[in-house]
């Protein structure tokens, strides 16, 4: 069992748009009370709320562990471009693993979708984030139902 479990939840946010800059609004990650927006660098948002539904879905169904991580090393995705989404364009990702009575974020970085390296400067005192197992999946899964 998970001892002093993180609370993650999601709350609404906005990304300013102008200067060449698409606006976006976009659900944010708060763990323990903190968005991790503002924990990682570059230009970066979640998918949530913004992608299509079937996008959002794939990328839940990734934290959740049921779909393959989509960057090498078994690295799942958190934050991507606020443009368009793509990989390339550099994502903040991160390692997802079962612990007894939940999950453990680890390994926070940020990486590409055209190479192995994964630039963890700036990211060693993010995580990891303890997840009680049952509060998690119902999170996630009440967000695909949002977005279907």
């Amino acid at each position: 069992m998970v001892t002093n479990p993180s609370k993650i939840e999601l709350i609404w946010s906005t990304r300013a748009g102008g200067n060449g800059r698409t606006e976006r609004r976009y659900r944010d990650i708060v763990v323990d009370g903190t968005a991790l927006s503002t924990m990682v660098e570059g230009d970066v948002i979640s998918p949530f709320g913004w992608t299509t539904p079937d996008e959002q879905i794939t990328v839940i169904n990734r934290l959740l562990r049921r779909a393959s991580p989509d960057l090498p090393g078994g690295r799942v995705a958190l934050y991507v471009c606020p443009e368009c989404g793509d990989l390339a364009c550099g994502a903040v990702s991160l390692v997802i693993e079962g612990a007894e009575g939940g999950l453990v974020w680890r390994d926070f970085g940020f990486q590409n979708g055209y190479d192995d390296t994964v630039h963890r400067d700036g990211y060693e005192s993010l995580g990891p984030f303890f997840f009680d197992g049952y509060a998690y999946h119902q999170l996630w899964e009440e967000l695909k139902s949002d977005a279907r």
